[in-house]
């Protein structure tokens, strides 16, 4: 449960560091999404990780690196951690956070060929800080497999470094060595729908020497993330309660009442959080007790936008359907439209519109806008009740200004669009296979005289920025 708790306590400037750069780092918690066995008796952990940052007007990336602490190597952060070093690191993740953008890195700058790095799946938040001088950040749906099961107490190290510079090149400020536990403890609960509302929870331990926890719940602000600042209703609370043999390590808290809350809207339908403390813990523990009482027409699953072949894919899945009509994919122009504008429609696959089963989609806009645009589906059921995905933004076309002679016969120059940025470019055979990988800055001149006669793909990546281009290049030598 723990996974990344200690991960950014702690965080500490490098003594030959400038004074202005701030990595203060506070109030780490996680919560546990899921742990499952993954079939050679290791373990599977899904989790969020939600931490206050000190705000910083100059930072621009973060980095965090995971090992199991038997294999922890203590590095010298005078430079970003190489492929080697990072061997036996179970996880890195980045993110990036400068002038109003915040979004997940799609790779590590200083080596993109480093292993286990995690970015598919993954999602940012940012909200008010806890402490004054601070932003709040969550880092949503990060999965590690480790080597032990989920029935043992696993200790992790984690190493956090930020970079303020265009290309994430140099280590401005660090922390190394924190040591964590995976797993412990773990909280669960579930809520009676009838009005009014009643819950029930449980925290539980794996320390064979038992754990002292205090608990605090809270109504959820209708956003689905912990923040302590503006999931501010305070239900209940308890301090001291011991977890040992006596009671199996385990609390089971009596069937709880919140009123007036349980019994009033938009209160009485919207999830619980327990977060529970320990006073010999530096972390706090989260977990989110559901209220599926009044129920939404579609439950949303992942939504995906990349720009491949000059048109704008859209990717999105839904969990559950109940009397969906379907979806009407929306887009804006970032700089000069005002409002989203409705570009298509895709009726629901569900039969009736109902379904408890995944189900899948895509939507292509065959005429993207130039520069940024803004994607969101809006679902429609069939009494006209509308909900509405995230928001996805898509650079359409603006990663490369060229790209020349095409067919090709012995050579292919790119130009990029950003000539400050740093790409990652991908060569794609007809049959998938990868054929070559560079990293360029301005332009690229790639040799194909080797390569044999047919369609090929080029995946161009910024990354800086995560964005994703894929372009399409027929290799014709002459006879």
């Amino acid at each position: 449960m723990r996974i990344l708790l200690l991960l950014l306590w702690g965080f500490s400037l490098y003594p030959s560091i400038s004074s202005q750069a701030q990595c203060t780092i506070s109030n780490p918690a996680v919560k546990l999404n899921f742990s499952t066995p993954n079939g050679t008796g290791g373990c599977n952990i899904n989790l969020d990780l939600y931490f206050d940052m000190q705000s910083n007007a100059g930072g621009k990336y973060v980095y965090v690196h995971l090992w199991p602490s038997s294999l922890y190597p203590t590095l010298i952060y005078n430079n970003p951690p190489t492929p080697v070093q990072l061997t036996n690191a179970v996880a890195t993740m980045g993110f990036y956070h400068f002038g109003g953008n915040l979004y997940m890195l799609s790779s590590y700058a200083p080596h993109p060929t480093i292993p286990n790095f995690k970015f598919t799946g993954l999602s940012i938040v940012k909200s008010a800080g806890t402490v004054a001088g601070t932003d709040r950040f969550t880092i949503q749906n990060i999965t590690i497999t480790t080597a032990p099961s989920c029935t043992v107490a696993q200790e992790f190290t984690a190493d956090v470094w930020q970079s303020q510079s265009a290309s994430a090149q140099n280590v401005h400020c660090f922390s190394r060595g924190l040591s964590f536990f995976a797993n412990d403890p773990r909280v669960s609960g579930f809520l009676i729908c009838e009005t009014p509302r009643l819950y029930r929870f449980q925290i539980k331990t794996a320390d064979p020497a038992g754990l002292t926890v205090n608990y605090k719940v809270y109504i959820d602000n209708g956003d689905g993330v912990y923040n302590a600042t503006t999931d501010n209703i305070e239900i209940a609370s308890a301090s001291g309660i011991l977890l040992n043999s006596g009671n199996e390590f385990t609390f089971n808290s009596p069937l709880l009442g919140y009123l007036p809350y349980s019994n009033q809207k938009p209160e009485s339908d919207r999830a619980l959080w327990v977060v529970v403390s320990s006073p010999t813990r530096t972390n706090t523990t989260l977990a989110r007790i559901d209220n599926n009482c009044a129920l939404l027409p579609i439950q949303w699953g992942t939504f995906t936008a990349r720009y491949t072949d000059q048109k704008a894919l859209l990717e999105w899945t839904t969990l559950t359907e109940i009397d969906n009509r379907g979806f009407e994919i929306e887009r804006k122009n970032k700089e000069n439209d005002q409002a989203f504008r409705s570009i298509g429609f895709v009726p629901s696959q569900a039969n009736g519109g109902n379904s408890a089963d995944a189900q899948q989609y895509t939507f292509t806009d065959p005429n993207p806008i130039l520069g940024a645009a803004l994607y969101r589906i809006k679902q429609i059921d069939h009494s006209g009740k509308i909900s509405y995905s995230s928001i996805r933004i898509l650079q359409a076309g603006g990663l490369i200004s060229q790209l020349h002679p095409n067919p090709v016969h012995d050579r292919l120059q790119l130009i990029f669009a950003k000539k400050t940025n740093y790409y990652l470019v991908e060569w794609i055979s007809g049959t998938g296979q990868k054929m070559g990988q560079w990293n360029a800055r301005d332009r690229l001149l790639i040799p194909t005289l080797y390569f044999p006669n047919g369609t090929h793909r080029i995946r161009i990546t910024d990354t800086q920025t995560g964005l994703t281009e894929t372009r399409t290049v027929l290799v014709q030598h002459t006879q």
